[in-house]
């Protein structure tokens, strides 16, 4: 037997996280910056290097010449340790020497070694033993050589390009919080776009009014005024089309019930036939029950709840309620309020609908004997019955078209109450379902609680 091949790794469905362009165009700016202003110093720095090089390069041959002319003219005595002892010991960068046409020092800096700085060297800059010399020699044999340490010149240079690399690092707090402030002053040109996004109900397709946008922002918003167009479109569409299949519908329909029941009326005594004829009733029955809340979940689909107008809860109960006067009269259906009633905005149609829905489910699914008692708690609308209720897990699949609990035995489509959950959800309401309502089972509620509520003046 072959054993089963090894299952394939699920995909992973986890949201990728959100970021932030903000942040990303910030860190992208800061990181160019740092980068371009790197890359010119390093250039600045190479040109003051070479720069810097040749003027110091240049002051020590002013300063050998200036000492062959002066040794010239002054023929002194040579300088010997006693004498330059008389000077003090002081630091020196640059030292120099002075050699007679017979090669003899005959004048040397407090820090010049007795020695010649760079021996052979006859005229030039050279680099000898740690030092950068210059050497002039004359025709008559005299010699000057004028010297500065490496060392001394690598920490200039070094201190010069320091301050001119690190200084712009130290400023780059500065620099960030400068440019969050101007990628935040052109970020708020999106804010009208956001606002007017978010003032829009579910099913407001109008194009966007944004007078004030920028350039950059205008082929954005010529892209969503062209969705919502496409959109608007397609919802008009359905809505017309759900207009029209009920109109088409409902003279068909009508007429079949129209000639089962006249079948069913010249039946006779024939027990068969009458059967076949009441099953006929029976299924026209429900094929007009189940395509009458197929357009009606159509046209709430299609955005039916688009208009916001007031809606008095008070007068919704008593409305609907109306449509049930056998049932109050037999004392199945009862009305309670707990609060004054408010006022809220939506569709009376809709909202009607979703209401007669929710007391229809009651008293078919409570039974006979059933009690159902509509509440109305201020911005709450409960239908609440003492059948035998469904299990609490399967609560949730009753929102699905076409879910029925399995041990229900009366009639349904299975539209109810998604019907309802596309209501509420287009009227800013939420609906609740709770079952079993007693410790021991049994009872059902459904409850519409909406948003955005004002009280009416008593």
């Amino acid at each position: 037997m072959r054993p089963d091949p090894p299952a394939a790794p699920e995909a992973s469905t986890a949201p990728a996280a959100p970021w932030s362009l903000q942040r990303q165009l910030r860190q992208r700016l800061l990181a160019l910056i740092t980068v371009a202003w790197l890359a010119a110093s390093a250039l600045v720095g190479a040109v003051v290097w070479r720069g810097t090089g040749e003027v110091l390069d240049s002051a020590l041959q002013e300063t050998a010449e200036r000492l062959l002319l002066m040794t010239a003219a002054i023929p002194g005595e040579p300088d010997t340790a006693a004498r330059l002892a008389e000077l003090g010991a002081h630091g020196e960068f640059v030292v120099y020497q002075v050699f007679d046409a017979q090669g003899q020092l005959r004048l040397r800096s407090h820090g010049a070694p007795d020695r010649a700085l760079h021996p052979g060297a006859r005229r030039g800059v050279s680099q000898f033993d740690g030092w950068r010399v210059y050497t002039l020699g004359m025709p008559d044999g005299r010699r000057a050589q004028v010297a500065e340490t490496l060392a001394h010149r690598r920490e200039v240079m070094w201190t010069s390009l320091g301050g001119l690399l690190l200084m712009p690092l130290a400023l780059l707090p500065l620099v960030a919080l400068g440019a969050r402030w101007v990628l935040d002053r052109g970020f708020a040109a999106l804010e009208p776009a956001r606002r007017e996004l978010a003032r829009r109900g579910e099913h407001e397709l109008s194009p966007l009014r944004l007078d004030g946008a920028p350039q950059e922002l205008r082929p954005w918003v010529d892209a969503v005024d062209a969705l919502l167009a496409r959109t608007r479109a397609m919802v008009d569409s359905e809505r017309a089309f759900a207009a029209n299949t009920a109109h088409e519908l409902r003279t068909p329909l009508a007429a079949a019930m129209a000639q089962a029941q006249r079948l069913q009326q010249a039946c006779g005594d024939d027990p068969d036939t009458r059967a076949a004829a009441e099953a006929l009733v029976r299924q026209l029955a429900r094929l007009t029950r189940l395509s009458t809340r197929l357009l009606q979940l159509a046209r709430i689909e299609a955005g039916v709840t688009l208009r916001r107008e007031p809606v008095d809860l008070a007068a919704l109960v008593l409305l609907v309620a109306d449509d049930f006067a056998d049932a109050q009269r037999d004392g199945r259906l009862r009305l309670a309020v707990r609060d004054i009633p408010a006022t809220v905005r939506g569709d009376i149609d809709a909202l009607g609908i979703a209401l007669r829905n929710l007391i229809d489910n009651a008293l078919k699914h409570s039974g006979p004997a059933g009690q159902v008692t509509v509440r109305l708690d201020g911005a709450e609308i409960t239908v609440e019955d003492d059948g035998p209720g469904v299990p609490s897990e399967r609560l949730q699949a009753l929102r699905r078209p076409f879910a029925r609990d399995a041990a229900v035995t009366a009639e349904g489509s299975g539209l109810g109450l998604a019907l309802v959950e596309a209501i509420a959800r287009q009227s800013d309401a939420q609906l609740r379902l709770q079952s079993p309502l007693r410790p021991g089972g049994g009872g059902f509620a459904a409850t519409l609680e909406f948003q955005a509520v004002t009280t009416p003046p008593p």
